[in-house]
């Protein structure tokens, strides 16, 4: 990573790309892309994109499926590889407008109506996309990112689990693939929420320069997701202050403008023992200590269950934070 200070930008991915170029009606690419030729390309080469008709019943294996697909896609080299610089030559998405996708309309709002992220310039930018679990949402993060890096496929990088080493670097954009983040169960976002807080030695390496900055997306994406990264951003801010903010764009603003959004953020040395008692499933063994004052705000009380649970907030305050687990 450069010595500079680097832009660090953080958005989770949803599928509005996907709505918008894998369709039936070439008109409607044509809508959004506002260029015939382009849009006729990309409507011929629409299932090579995401092949819908493909898909495994099976949601984990189809995300597992297109998992393995990426790792070839973003390796060095191989059929894979070639077939995915072939279709970037087809669809050209270094043309493609900010509004294609929610992600990069985001992107877009909060650097001056530009989605794409150059290798140079004042100030490294970097940007890391947390993508939902599932076939559709990985494929829809991969095509955002090339349509970030204005078609060089050399400048993405895939981690398949949270894990994978994270190789950022000025102009490169990252996708992560996060476990759990495809359900409707409360139980496997905690767990989402809990891989998320894993990524916070990554961030101290990419924040390492006092004068770097880390910007979180809340526009576009997963929307269920949008708790856990706003969580991450708060317990983030807790430890780098005003270096980490959050910002939205207004649903109907005509001009690519974002506003930042407020984030709480108690202060690091206040946070010992805090959390002491919460297990790794999110739930208290007994009452938080403290009088429980974090209610609402590190943990809620479920009375369904007469027990005490980890908000999102808190699941990623604990992570990022291990001293607020420590017994006081």
């Amino acid at each position: 990573m450069t010595e500079r200070p680097v832009t660090v930008h953080v958005a989770t991915v949803g599928i509005s790309l996907l709505d918008n170029v894998i369709t039936n009606w070439s008109t409607r690419i044509q809508e959004v892309v506002g260029d015939a030729d382009l849009a006729q390309d990309i409507f011929d080469n629409r299932m090579r994109i995401h092949d819908v008709r493909g898909e495994l019943l099976d949601p984990e294996g189809e995300a597992n499926r297109v998992s393995e697909r990426l790792v070839k896609e973003t390796s060095d080299q191989g059929q894979a590889r070639e077939e995915l610089e072939s279709l970037v030559q087809e669809i050209c998405p270094d043309q493609w407008p900010r509004s294609i996708s929610a992600e990069l309309t985001s992107l877009a709002a909060n650097r001056r109506g530009d989605h794409q992220i150059p290798v140079g310039g004042n100030n490294d930018e970097t940007v890391l996309l947390i993508a939902s679990d599932t076939g559709p949402g990985l494929r829809a993060a991969l095509f955002n990112a090339l349509a970030m890096t204005g078609g060089d496929v050399d400048r993405v990088d895939y981690l398949p689990t949270m894990g994978s080493p994270l190789t950022l670097g000025p102009g490169r954009v990252a996708i992560v693939r996060l476990p759990g983040l495809d359900a409707e169960d409360t139980d496997r976002f905690l767990g989402a929420m809990r891989r998320l807080g894993a990524l916070g030695p990554h961030f101290e390496e990419l924040l390492r320069n006092p004068e770097s900055t880390c910007r979180f997306h809340l526009t576009g994406g997963f929307r269920v997701a949008m708790p856990f990264l706003l969580g991450f951003a708060e317990a983030l801010r807790s430890l780098y202050g005003g270096r980490i903010t959050a910002h939205a764009q207004y649903e109907f603003s005509a001009l690519p403008r974002s506003i930042e959004l407020p984030l709480s953020s108690p202060r690091t040395d206040a946070l010992n023992g805090r959390l002491a008692g919460s297990r790794d499933d999110g739930y208290f063994e007994d009452d938080p200590p403290g009088d429980a004052v974090w209610e609402g705000f590190a943990y809620e009380y479920l009375p369904e269950e007469s027990r005490w649970r980890l908000t999102p907030f808190g699941m990623a305050l604990r992570e990022l934070v291990p001293a607020t687990r420590q017994e006081p």
